[in-house]
């Protein structure tokens, strides 16, 4: 005769050690809080989507992205606890590579950017603090602009991630 609380509690205990902990950070109240997500293992399958859940309910989704070949590939989302959408990504074989984009819990888009290869590439709009540039390569470039109130404050001109001194306030 078997036993069927210990096996019950062998398989919830290679669950939750096959379990893959993570979290995700969100700022609330002017703090950033841990939300723990859990995910099942990883499939040793082609292709698959890969599906988090916030540990504090696993009815929710907390992230979601699919898999081929072992590696990140496609759309990456994150939504709220409340399940609202948090962040919109493009991955292309384990790196990010495409759109990035952060939504406030109330839905209006806070940055916006793309990436090539897993670098920051191209125009990048960081629209809570108010400030809109350029990357290459990962690396700050050109002209960024920085305004405050709907009205550019200082200009900053960068080349390859340094600034080229020519820092100009539009301050009077």
């Amino acid at each position: 005769m078997t036993r069927p609380l210990p096996t019950l509690l062998l398989a919830l205990t290679t669950a939750l050690v096959q379990a893959q902990p993570d979290s995700l950070y969100i700022t609330e109240h002017g703090g950033t809080v841990a939300y723990a997500v859990v995910y099942p293992p990883l499939k040793n399958v082609e292709s698959f989507t890969h599906e988090g859940r916030y540990a504090m309910d696993t009815t929710r989704i907390a992230v979601r992205i699919g898999y081929k070949r072992g590696k990140p590939c496609g759309v990456y989302r994150a939504w709220y606890p409340d399940g609202a959408p948090m962040i919109f990504a493009v991955y292309g074989w384990g790196y990010l590579n495409g759109d990035w984009t952060e939504y406030a819990p109330d839905g209006h888009i806070t940055l916006k950017g793309r990436y090539k290869n897993g670098k920051r590439d191209g125009p990048w709009a960081f629209r809570e603090e108010g400030i809109f540039g350029h990357y290459k390569e990962g690396l700050k470039s050109g002209k960024w602009k920085y305004y405050e109130n709907g009205r550019v404050v200082r200009i900053e001109h960068f080349r390859k991630g340094v600034s080229g001194g020519g820092k100009r306030s539009l301050l009077k």
